[in-house]
């Protein structure tokens, strides 16, 4: 399912209204889609850290589908869940690693210094920097995503503020 403009608009001011002093950043295409960079959102990506992940269980407990734990798989480790959100489904990933086979597991990714903020509807959202979203690409083999993120940042400078 693609998530349109107005749903991603509805979810994100759901997930930032729940998560009010928490430290979180959406992750993935909807990050990149906050900052300008035309890509497709199947579902909403929040990367915190193990803590925050865990509150999400009570601070979204009306929308869980998939209750937040430590979870370990050959590709990824992390505490994670899932909600679904008015339709969208929403992941929570806390302390995030992705294994790669040519370099094992990934540093952990949080929200901590991954992050940016970006405009929407009044709100400063935090979302993952387009670099770092690279990176996390780049270790999950995800070429075709890959390249077409570097053709955008390579010939436009993004802006979150001509999408909404």
């Amino acid at each position: 399912m693609k998530v349109s403009k107005e749903q991603l608009t509805k979810t994100v001011k759901v997930v930032d209204e729940k998560l009010k002093g928490e430290t979180y950043a959406l992750r993935g295409t909807a990050s990149l889609v906050l900052q300008g960079i035309d890509m497709n959102i199947d579902d909403i990506d929040v990367l915190c850290d193990a803590k925050t992940a865990i509150s999400a269980n009570s601070k979204l407990s009306e929308y869980l589908i998939e209750e937040v734990v430590f979870k370990e798989s050959p590709k990824f480790i992390s505490y994670f869940g899932k909600f679904l959100i008015d339709g969208v489904n929403v992941e929570i990933m806390g302390d995030w690693q992705i294994f790669n086979d040519k370099k094992g597991w990934s540093r952990i990714f949080n929200a901590d210094n991954n992050i940016t903020r970006v405009r929407l509807d009044g709100l400063e959202i935090p979302v993952t920097k387009i670099e770092v979203e690279l990176e996390m690409f780049a270790l999950m083999g995800r070429w075709l995503a890959y390249q077409k993120i570097k053709r955008q940042i390579g010939t436009e400078t993004p802006n979150q503020q001509k999408l909404f």
